[in-house]
Order: structure tokens, then C-alpha cells, then sequence
């Protein structure tokens, strides 16, 4: 299984990261990989589902994940596996920091069985996987760090 860590900071109360994170159809906003958001099965909260259509190299792959650990506003834990092999386990962390919130990210994942998919993955996937965590960060930032309006008052 291949191991990939981000983390840094952010320059928004941990509140907001984690409203935003766990805010599932917003997805395709941030999440490079996310082309729609399907179904959530319910409320953020352990055993809900978020079945969602990803892109990975070149196609479109629907999948699911479940949220397996919660711990507001600290941690998120999801996982998902596909009907055809691989798996996902994705784990937010957030830590209060000043008037910010430190993030990391850690991503797990295996490709479905057999050497192709492991030559994949040590040429191209790893670095890919890599790449789309780095800009789904930098979006993630770019919406939590934005201003909020406040409504016009008559």
C-alpha cells in the first residue's frame, strides 16, 4: 500500500476547515479528483457513505467511502474499496494553531491486484497521486482562507 503526507497550515479558524471538509458536495470545488458527488447517505457522522464519480488517469470511476473515525473538529477518517480491487483510507487532521489550523493529510492506497497495477503505480500513479494532493490542498486553502460575506442588511 503506498503512503502519501501533507501537511502545513491554513489561515482560518479550525471550525471552518472542518465545516468545509466535511461539507461532501462541495467536493468537486477542491478535490481535483472529484468530478460530482452522487449520494450522501446521511448526516457527518461514523458509517455515513459519500458515493461520489472520480477521475484517475483519464477515465471516470465511481466509488464510495465511509466515514470509519470522527472526531469534530479534529479528525476525519475515511475509507473506501472498489469491486474490483483497491483501496483508499484518506485521514484529516486538524489542529487549532493561533488564529489558524494546522492540516495534514495522509493518504493510503492500493491499486487493484496484479503487476500492471504495481508498475503503474511506481511510474506514474505515486507521482500523480502526489500532484492531485498538492493542488487539492492549495483549492482547499483558497476556499477556507477566503473572506466570508456576511449577508446585505436592509
Amino acid at each position: 500500500m503506498a503512503h502519501i503526507t501533507r501537511s502545513g497550515h491554513y489561515e482560518a479558524p479550525i471550525e471552518r476547515v472542518f465545516e468545509l471538509a466535511t461539507d461532501f458536495q462541495r467536493y468537486p470545488e477542491w478535490n481535483v479528483n472529484y468530478s460530482e458527488i452522487r449520494d450522501v447517505s446521511g448526516p457527518v457522522e461514523i458509517g455515513t457513505v459519500v458515493t461520489g464519480v472520480m477521475q484517475f488517469m483519464g477515465r471516470k470511476v465511481e466509488g464510495a467511502g465511509e466515514i470509519v473515525e470522527l472526531d469534530t473538529p479534529y479528525l476525519i477518517r475515511m475509507k473506501g474499496e472498489r469491486p474490483e480491487g483497491g483501496r483508499m483510507d484518506m485521514t484529516y487532521r486538524f489542529t487549532p494553531a493561533g488564529t489558524g489550523t494546522d492540516y495534514a493529510f495522509d493518504v493510503d492506497y492500493e491499486l487493484p491486484p496484479g503487476i500492471i497495477g504495481q508498475i503503474a503505480d511506481r511510474l506514474f500513479v505515486e507521482r500523480a497521486v502526489e500532484r492531485d494532493l498538492a493542488h487539492t490542498i492549495e483549492n482547499f486553502g483558497a476556499l477556507v482562507e477566503a473572506p466570508v460575506r456576511e449577508p446585505a442588511t436592509v
